[in-house]
């Protein structure tokens, strides 16, 4: 892992991937430096898309919200695990017509924009992301439909989302619950797998060498990170860092996204460094 931040020897980067939930903000409440470098990056000419793993998000959502915050993108930078997920599903099971959702409106949405019936009778697949209205009888379904045979489809595995007081409950808490009852493992769209990372490279551009992927879980983000070739940052705004031999650990840690050296350096990250 590399020493902190004034020894730290940044790359050429002409590209940066990045997670939003503690990142960018926690809950509803923005990160004030992130924010600030994101901006700064983008009037400096510097692509960037944005992978979530949270599938609450639409990429309207993300970019309503990230306005607010005072950053201006596009839904274009936006990859989403549940449009990732239905795109999944469309592609590996093309025979399937039914599928039981268990997850928020904009996952029902983007398993209906692929053509699959959302349905809870004889489905065909179980997908499941976050869902804050999560009941015993949703995931008594999900357990009858996968024990007859229905495949299981999770969009991550996230136990914890960062929310500006403290943590939640993520989808791969309830993903685990079903996956123990049916002792059936889920196939995980979102990170740790590359899935959402090619598709954000393939939206930028550039070349792996040269593109960062930043997030706050080295479970998730910075694994998918590595899976897919790329250096990795981790931040520490979001969930807490516990050490884990057992994951290939970031390439940098930060405290906050203006350490990192994108040339030609961007002034308020500068000056924020020198202070």
């Amino acid at each position: 892992m590399a020493d902190r931040n004034s020894r730290l020897k940044w790359p050429q980067i002409d590209g940066i991937i990045s997670d939003l939930d503690g990142v960018l903000y926690r809950g509803n409440a923005s990160i004030p430096d992130a924010i600030r470098a994101f901006g700064e990056w983008k009037a400096g000419g510097l692509p960037f898309c944005f992978v979530t793993n949270n599938s609450t998000h639409t990429p309207d959502d993300v970019v309503r919200k990230l306005d607010a915050f005072g950053l201006a993108i596009a839904p274009k930078d936006v990859v989403t695990s549940a449009i990732t997920a239905a795109e999944f599903i469309r592609a590996k099971h093309p025979d399937a017509s039914r599928v039981y959702v268990i997850g928020a409106p904009s996952l029902v949405k983007a398993i209906a924009e692929v053509g699959l019936e959302t349905t809870d009778q004889k489905p065909e697949v179980v997908v499941m992301g976050l869902d804050r209205q999560i009941s015993h009888d949703k995931m008594r379904i999900a357990v009858e439909a996968i024990s007859h045979g229905a495949a299981f489809v999770g969009t991550n595995p996230d136990l914890l989302l960062p929310t500006a007081g403290g943590f939640e409950p993520g989808a791969g808490a309830s993903i685990a619950a079903v996956a123990a009852a049916t002792k059936v493992e889920p196939l995980i769209i979102g990170k740790p797998e590359p899935h959402m990372i090619e598709t954000a490279l393939s939206r930028l551009g550039t070349a792996r060498s040269a593109t960062l992927m930043i997030g706050d879980q080295v479970p998730t983000d910075i694994q998918a990170g590595k899976r897919a070739g790329l250096l990795t940052v981790l931040v520490t705004t979001g969930v807490p860092l516990r050490e884990d031999p057992s994951l290939a650990p970031p390439d940098f840690i930060v405290s906050s996204l203006c350490e990192i050296e994108v040339a030609p350096a961007q002034a308020g990250c500068a000056r924020q460094r020198r202070a």
